[in-house]
């Protein structure tokens, strides 16, 4: 017969595990056009490459624009603040990187497009932040997301809503 030993209980630090999930889910509301606000944006560093020239900035990255969706309940969403983002590809992100994180992108990008939307093409300057477009109603529109950035299709549960295009000031 062979002789059992006893396990022994481990050294290492057992932590707290009932937050193991962070961040926010994304919301999914049906596809069409809403009224929405603009509640702030971030920069990322998500696509982005090391810039040898300059360590402070990044190569690429993303610029999400978060809006507040039906701000007053027109369309029914619900009482519930509904928070969905747009996303653009910036040409440079500053450090640090986050909440109004410092950015530029080309004239001719989808945020340049909407810039002059805004502004006018007369009066689209340098400094377009999208300081721009807060304090205005604006008609949206969004669509869900069926799929991943490799084109593979996401499960229906775990799809969501994005801005997909500002139509016009409401």
């Amino acid at each position: 017969m062979s002789k059992v030993t006893a396990l022994k209980q481990s050294k290492r630090h057992q932590k707290n595990t009932d937050e193991v999930l962070v961040g926010i889910d994304y919301p999914l509301i049906r596809e069409g056009s809403y009224e929405a606000v603009l509640l702030t944006w971030e920069t990322s560093s998500r696509y982005a490459k090391k810039n040898p020239d300059n360590p402070r900035v990044l190569k690429g990255g993303k610029i999400y624009l978060h809006w507040h969706i039906d701000p007053y309940n027109n369309a029914g969403v619900g009482k519930d603040k509904v928070i969905v983002f747009m996303a653009f590809n910036a040409n440079t992100v500053h450090l640090p990187l986050g909440d109004k994180g410092r950015f530029t992108a080309g004239r001719r990008s989808n945020y340049g497009k909407l810039v002059k939307k805004q502004l006018g093409r007369s009066q689209s300057s340098k400094a377009a932040t999208p300081d721009i477009f807060f304090g205005k109603l604006y008609e949206v529109n969004v669509r869900t997301v069926v799929s991943d950035e490799k084109q593979k299709p996401i499960p229906a549960d775990e799809q969501y809503s994005i801005v997909d295009n500002v139509i016009r000031q409401a």
